[in-house]
């Protein structure tokens, strides 16, 4: 976090079916987080070496304040810096940064 805290998150998609036939099924996405000093109470954490850096992901407080330009899961674009758009060429950033002028 850009705080220098970590913590732990789980995270999962629940499905609910249709109310009527043929009708829309509702997708929903969950997290849920915790300060890692109290993560090896969570069941989850069983198996995580907490103080290996291959089992850390850094992730922003959220996409339209994340300084991580080459982030492939951002859902907005970062506020205050431009978006490249090149009809021409694609990118896995959905939304990849303006190049510096």
């Amino acid at each position: 976090m850009p705080d220098g805290r970590s913590y732990f998150w789980i995270a999962r998609t629940a499905d609910s079916p249709s109310d009527r036939y043929l009708g829309p099924q509702k997708s929903f996405a969950i997290g849920l987080g915790c300060d890692l000093a109290h993560a090896d109470k969570l069941i989850y954490s069983a198996g995580i070496d907490f103080t290996c850096a291959d089992a850390t992901v850094p992730i922003g407080a959220g996409c339209k304040i994340c300084d991580r330009p080459a982030c492939s899961q951002r859902a907005f674009p970062y506020l205050g810096a431009g978006v490249r758009v090149d009809e021409h060429a694609s990118s896995n950033l959905p939304y990849p940064p303006a190049a510096d002028s």
